[in-house]
C-alpha cells in the first residue's frame, strides 16, 4: 500500500512528479493567458507574475523538493508557460495547433516572438521585466524552505 502514499516517494520520483506537474501547469496557465490575450487584446503583463507563482506552487506541492534542481524546473516551466502564452496570443487558439504541426512556421513565429519581446519601446521593456519577475517567482516558489 505504500505506493499510494506520496510521502514514500524518493527524491528522484518526486523530481519526476515535479516535472510533470510543472509541465501540466505551464501548459494550462500558458494557454489560459494566450486565450485571454487573443480574445481581449489587452496586454496584462502582471499576469506573468501569477503564472510564475502558479507554476512554482505546482512544482513545490507535487515535488516537495529542497534542492536547486526543483527551483530550476520551476523557472524553466515558467519560461515555457510564458512562451506558450505568447505564441497562443500571436497565433490564436486554433492557430497554435496549426503552428505546432507545421515546422516550417516555427522560425517565423519565433522571430515574431523575439521582435515582440526585444523591441525598444517602454511597453516591451516593462513586459520583459514582468516576464523576468514571473520566472523569478517560478524559481523561488518551487522549493520548500
Amino acid at each position: 500500500m505504500e505506493i499510494w502514499n506520496s510521502r514514500s516517494l524518493d527524491n528522484n520520483q518526486r523530481f519526476i512528479a515535479a516535472i510533470i506537474a510543472g509541465f501540466v501547469s505551464a501548459l494550462v496557465l500558458g494557454l489560459a493567458y494566450g486565450i485571454i490575450y487573443s480574445r481581449l487584446r489587452i496586454v496584462m503583463s502582471v499576469l506573468y507574475i501569477g503564472i510564475g507563482y502558479g507554476v512554482g506552487h505546482a512544482v513545490r506541492k507535487f515535488g516537495r523538493g529542497v534542492h536547486k534542481r526543483f527551483a530550476v524546473v520551476g523557472a524553466l516551466m515558467t519560461l515555457l508557460a510564458i512562451m506558450i502564452g505568447d505564441f497562443t496570443a500571436i497565433a490564436g487558439f486554433p492557430g497554435i495547433f496549426r503552428w505546432l504541426i507545421t515546422p516550417a512556421l516555427w522560425p517565423q513565429v519565433l522571430k515574431t516572438w523575439l521582435i515582440m519581446n526585444l523591441s525598444t519601446n517602454i511597453n516591451s521593456l516593462l513586459g520583459l521585466l514582468f516576464r523576468i519577475a514571473g520566472i523569478y517567482f517560478g524559481y523561488t516558489e518551487s522549493i520548500v524552505l
